[in-house]
């Protein structure tokens, strides 16, 4: 196992008692901090009938009423342009986002200065510390940014930290894999969709990216990285570890992997998590899937209370082998409540889907779930292309054949496979959109 490195030990490796006693602490500050500077939480809290002081232990937690996007986005339709959620006036912020709006409407998200060089900042350096990154070594960022969080927060904070920083904005993919060699990048970051991308380009151009200095992977904005057969592939094609970073544009990154790679620890120093059963929104024990819900407890800005993400997880609260006591998600983020489906009476997670399709050596990276309308008797479609021209149609409807199998035996029913020429799908920078709806 590699050097184990932390932030904070004494913080991270804290009996879970003790730690439970500092949350307990943290998360009545910040209720009482949201109740008394941020209009909304103020009605809402009194609409229910509940107050700061009536939280004296965790399980009190649960008398708290949700927090959910929708409301966010009522909230500033009816107050333009940043709602009644925020905790300070508009003029202290100093960084802006918006969700990426996969749903529907963006979400506008502010930082003042605190919450983005002190709150984000100390967020991160739990990040780099578990991945083993150090002020040596340099970082390649290979896209462009814009309104949307990815990366913006990780790059800033491990400058802060003196990492160097090789930004890669604005460019084409073949100019981006040039960069990782010529500028000797020991870190590189993106979607596992890009990522996987852009060893596809690198072969194209004869050149393996396993030969450059790349040592550690960072993976974020889908679930991929705790997929086991898209974090073999690209740890394959980078020849480095991959990890996992898990977030969103308003609650700000809260997990990450560490040099073990059993799961995606939660830095319970900063949120309070629970997994919950997304139909009746009680506690579901630890190993079964639930619905993850999360409280800020620190950040100044807009913080939010009882936030239901929609990612489905599963926690684990065993202490890991690298020492640390931050409960773990055991597949990062499954799914989300929301992508999940059921056909055939059987729930399917889009990620299992990915894995069984990562699995297959014809297959390209990229691939599209067509769920049918229900009632419409039509199988779920699974539309695929070969790896690279060169596949032989035998080879192809082979590999076809023995894919539909393992999904009936690991899925339980049969799907349809639909079958593209070489790079037919669409490719993707940033998040992928492969789960099609029929409607």
């Amino acid at each position: 196992m590699e050097q184990v490195m932390y932030r904070n030990k004494e913080l991270e490796t804290m009996p879970r008692r003790e730690r439970e006693s500092l949350q307990l602490e943290r998360f009545r500050e910040r209720m009482a901090y949201v109740y008394d500077r941020s209009p909304m939480y103020k009605k809402k809290y009194d609409r229910t009938g509940i107050k700061p002081s009536d939280i004296k232990t965790l399980s009190d937690i649960s008398k708290v009423p949700f927090t959910v996007k929708e409301e966010l986005l009522e909230s500033q339709k009816r107050n333009p342009p940043w709602g009644e959620m925020i905790c300070v006036p508009p003029e202290d912020g100093v960084r802006v986002f918006q969700t990426t709006g996969t749903t529907g409407t963006p979400l506008k998200v502010m930082m003042n200065k605190k919450d983005w060089t002190e709150h984000s900042y100390e967020q991160f350096m739990y990040f780099m510390n578990a991945y083993g990154i150090k002020r040596s070594d340099i970082l390649y960022v290979p896209f462009g940014y814009g309104l949307y969080i990815a990366w913006w927060g990780f790059q800033a904070a491990l400058e802060q930290a003196g990492v160097m920083i090789v930004p890669g904005g604005a460019q084409s993919s073949k100019d981006r894999v040039k960069n990782i060699f010529e500028w000797g990048a020991t870190v590189i970051c993106g979607t596992p969709t890009y990522l996987l991308h852009l060893g596809e380009v690198a072969k194209k151009m004869e050149i393996s990216l396993a030969d450059s200095q790349v040592a550690v992977v960072v993976a974020a904005g889908e679930p991929g990285a705790n997929i086991a057969s898209t974090k073999k592939a690209i740890e394959d094609t980078y020849g480095a570890k991959c990890y996992d970073d898990i977030g969103s544009s308003e609650i700000t990154n809260f997990g990450f992997e560490c040099v073990v790679q059993k799961g995606t620890h939660v830095n319970e120093n900063m949120f309070y998590a629970e997994c919950l059963d997304p139909v009746t929104l009680e506690p579901v024990e630890d190993g079964e899937v639930g619905e993850l819900v999360l409280s800020n407890l620190c950040t100044e800005t807009m913080p939010l209370i009882r936030y239901r993400i929609k990612d489905l997880v599963k926690f684990n609260r065993e202490p890991c082998e690298c020492g640390r006591s931050f409960l773990r998600l055991d597949g990062g983020i499954l799914g989300r409540s929301d992508d999940m489906f059921q056909f055939g009476g059987v729930n399917v997670f889009p990620s299992a889907i990915e894995n069984l399709l990562r699995e297959v050596d014809n297959f390209s990276n990229e691939y599209q779930i067509i769920v049918p309308k229900k009632d419409s008797k039509k199988r779920i479609k699974i539309r695929v292309e070969p790896l690279s021209a060169q596949v032989s149609q035998k080879d192809m409807q082979d590999s076809v054949e023995k894919f539909i199998e393992d999904f009936k035996y690991r899925v339980t029913f049969t799907p349809t496979v639909e079958v593209v020429k070489a790079g037919g799908l669409p490719r993707f920078e940033g998040k992928a959109k492969r789960l099609i709806r029929e409607t």
